[in-house]
């Protein structure tokens, strides 16, 4: 039988269980974290420390993966500070409150649900995002893998758009009738707009990627807006969203923002995205008794042989071994 290899994994277990957090704590790092995100300036500027260890590896839904501490708070952070900074009508709305409306934590993931107020300034708007997120974390409370869905996005943008295009016909000094204005050129005018004025202010040097203003309105003009949830794609959403980035390095960014879309803004193949798992620690979790990271450093073979017991009778906290059980 099984016994005396599960005693010896759940003795392994138990040594390895005094280094955990309590749940607490990980209430505590998601509040933290979402704090954070609604005010993201001390992150972005340093003053705060960053919630994301040095190699998280994060996913978003809506856009793709995000590989390390400095790219994930720019684009966690700093890609809404910088739409809060600007004194036109962004289509980025700027998180300006959280509710947590669902959290299970089985150390060390946390499946975390907030309920997100995206604000609009310039048309005094705020409309809730809900954002649902499987979250790792590492032995010192920093979130090493993180999973982001941004539930019902396109319905949110559809619902967004209509409300902020009056102000940003406005401010394009463009005429605008809910019947008669296209409101997909009206976007890619917009973005066309605000993603040139960004290239041409940092995207000098050996860092251009347009010969000029006028080159780039004319590719981004004529550029595919793209679909809402497609802002990983090669579109001008993509494009949209990667400008905010542009001025904290420019080496790095401006590819996304130029024609060729970087590494960032591509053509993306469906089955490839759905299969590849591209975080550095796990999001599972077997049972309420144990998960994949605390048995990092069991055997495979004895993890193996765990998983196959009846895991409703097994529970770390209630194993008791007695000397000889197993003679």
């Amino acid at each position: 039988m099984h016994a005396p290899i599960v005693a010896s994994v759940l003795l392994q277990l138990v040594v390895l269980s005094s280094a955990y957090k309590q749940p607490i704590e990980y209430m505590d790092a998601i509040s933290n974290f979402a704090t954070l995100f609604t005010n993201p300036t001390a992150v972005v500027e340093g003053t705060v420390a960053s919630p994301l260890s040095e190699d998280v590896v994060g996913r978003i839904d809506v856009t793709t993966t995000f590989v390390g501490q400095e790219l994930n708070n720019e684009y966690l952070f700093g890609l809404f500070m910088e739409s809060a900074l600007e004194n036109t009508t962004q289509l980025i709305g700027t998180p300006s409150s959280f509710v947590v409306q669902s959290l299970v934590v089985e150390p060390p993931v946390v499946v975390v649900s907030f309920v997100n107020e995206l604000s609009y300034p310039t048309v005094n708007l705020s409309v809730p995002l809900q954002i649902d997120m499987f979250m790792a974390f590492d032995d010192d409370m920093k979130v090493i893998s993180y999973d982001a869905i941004l539930r019902r996005w396109d319905e949110f943008f559809n619902y967004v758009i209509p409300l902020i295009s009056p102000q940003i016909a406005d401010e394009l000094n463009e005429t605008f009738n809910f019947t008669t204005t296209n409101a997909t050129e009206l976007l890619m005018y917009k973005t066309a707009t605000d993603v040139c004025a960004m290239s041409t202010q940092y995207c000098t040097g050996s860092n251009q990627v347009y010969a000029s203003n006028d080159a780039c309105m004319e590719f981004m003009t004529v550029l595919p807006f793209g679909e809402s949830w497609a802002g990983g794609m090669d579109n001008g959403w993509c494009r949209y969203i990667h400008k905010n980035m542009v001025k904290y390095d420019p080496y790095v960014h401006c590819p996304h923002i130029g024609p060729t879309g970087g590494d960032m803004c591509i053509a993306r193949d469906y089955i490839q995205i759905t299969e590849t798992v591209p975080f550095n620690s796990t999001l599972l979790a077997y049972n309420a008794s144990y998960n994949a990271l605390d048995v990092k450093n069991v055997p495979t073979a004895n993890q193996e042989e765990l998983v196959k017991v009846d895991t409703e009778i097994l529970y770390m906290t209630t194993v008791a071994f007695v000397s000889g059980i197993y003679d």
